[in-house]
């Protein structure tokens, strides 16, 4: 199902960013650009929400003792919105009528013409993001701990996120952008701590007992 709304999610922001792109001036419009902003926080947000309910998971808490299946449906949910949204992040560049973006520039690290590392590192975690939501797509014929090692990459894809929204993101001068990336960096660092420590805040069946087999 998560799946499903995704997609669904990812042909609107699509056909809402085309829409845009068509209705502005060719020279000098900026709501592709705009929209590149928005769709890229909102890719990183969820990014975050979805390793942070990982985290959860592992660490079984569950709010208000709700079901911990519920926990596991929004990281599910999270993580494939997230790439629904780094789609949208992508088109809204590759139309954009004033900084201009190619295919390759998206799908091949470090061959932008615009700020080439900072770009290419976006793109890496565009790559990473795939690659952890392919492992999950397809957890049910794979061993446990093979989906496990490659659920790991979750980690370094969220840090360089952090790299790419701070270093190429034209918002990252603003307060509030510099405040979103560094309480959502702590809240991370506080559950790995938590997760190192090796801490369950509540008894439950194990994470891998979850997953569809």
């Amino acid at each position: 199902m998560s799946w499903r709304i995704s997609a669904l999610v990812a042909v609107g922001l699509i056909a809402g960013i085309a829409l845009g792109r068509l209705s502005e001036d060719p020279d000098s419009g900026t709501s592709t650009w705009d929209a590149a902003r928005a769709a890229g926080f909102g890719g990183y947000l969820l990014l975050w929400a979805s390793v942070m309910s990982g985290l959860a998971l592992h660490l079984r808490y569950r709010p208000a003792g709700s079901a911990l299946t519920w926990t596991l449906e929004l990281h599910r949910i999270c993580s494939s919105l997230g790439l629904s949204f780094v789609a949208g992040h992508v088109f809204a560049l590759l139309v954009d009528p004033v900084v201009h973006f190619s295919i390759v520039d998206a799908l091949i690290p470090f061959t932008s013409g615009y700020r080439p590392i900072q770009v290419g590192l976006g793109t890496i975690t565009l790559w990473l993001s795939i690659l952890v939501l392919g492992s999950t797509a397809f957890a049910a014929r794979m061993p446990y701990v093979v989906w496990r090692n490659l659920h790991y990459v979750s980690f370094p894809a969220y840090l360089i996120a952090v790299v790419h929204g701070i270093t190429s993101g034209s918002d990252t001068s603003q307060p509030l952008a510099l405040g979103i990336y560094a309480s959502t960096a702590a809240a991370i660092a506080g559950m790995l701590v938590a997760r190192l420590a090796g801490r369950n805040w509540v008894d439950g069946p194990a994470p891998e007992r979850l997953l569809p087999r």
